[in-house]
């Protein structure tokens, strides 16, 4: 089952998240630097990109600007998130270059054609499905995905060495206490905390190592990670 997950303080000013994710930006621009390097040498008229959790739109800007061709279906199922799209993509919606839809993952690719997206790309969204429910999510993408179709996310890969993965929780947290303290927000130290915690629990976490051995059961190949810094990553693949 997928849970809305931002429906409050978090999603509402999700752009504050910046500001406890210094890699941020590092991170969203590795996911547009590999779109690039894929289809620069390659004559497609449009790049047609299906992007699932898209949040305010943040990530959705870096793939728009990656390639002129590329046109996107982002899809998210917060409300808030979506409003907040509308107006940050406006120009992009407004020349049919940006598609916009309220809609869960799954319930959203099961109406999808097989073999019908040239890319796959999203930004901190797989990582929030329960381990179950995200098999189901990847096999989808895996299968709306055209033949040698890429497959990137920058996201929350947990890190496999357990001491490593606490360390870098224990930093993430700690981020949030100072960078939110500094602007007065205690109620987003609690919620962004929370959140981080629910998404450690065992049915939820999404490590490195066992994210890239469903993938490769699924059917996806030349998986790799392009990019770490403490909790995040980008994660490449191929169909």
């Amino acid at each position: 089952m997928e849970d809305k997950r931002f429906h409050g303080k978090a999603g509402e000013e999700y752009s504050l998240f910046k500001l406890a994710c210094p890699h941020f930006e590092e991170l969203e621009n590795t996911l547009g630097k590999i779109i690039k390097e894929q289809f620069q040498d390659k004559n497609n008229s449009e790049i047609k990109v299906l992007e699932i959790g898209c949040g305010p739109g943040f990530t959705t800007l870096i793939i728009l600007d990656s390639d002129k061709r590329t046109k996107v279906v982002a899809v998210d199922n917060e409300p808030v998130m979506i409003e907040q799209a509308k107006e940050i993509l406006k120009e992009y919606t407004n020349n049919n270059r940006v598609q916009l839809t309220e809609c869960g993952a799954l319930e959203f690719l099961k109406k999808q054609s097989s073999n019908s997206f040239d890319v796959f790309a999203s930004g901190f969204t797989l990582h929030n499905f329960p381990n179950d429910f995200r098999e189901q999510v990847l096999a989808e993408i895996h299968r709306v995905l055209k033949p040698e179709g890429i497959f990137v996310n920058a996201d929350k890969y947990a890190l496999d060495n357990e001491s490593e993965h606490k360390q870098s929780l224990s930093w993430q947290l700690q981020q949030f206490k100072e960078k939110y303290s500094q602007i007065n927000r205690p109620d987003l130290i609690k919620e962004w905390t929370n959140h981080y915690l629910e998404d450690n629990k065992p049915e939820v976490i999404m490590k490195e190592s066992e994210a890239m051995k469903s993938m490769n059961k699924i059917g996806f190949k030349e998986i790799k990670i392009v990019f770490r810094e403490q909790m995040e990553a980008v994660l490449f693949a191929k169909k």
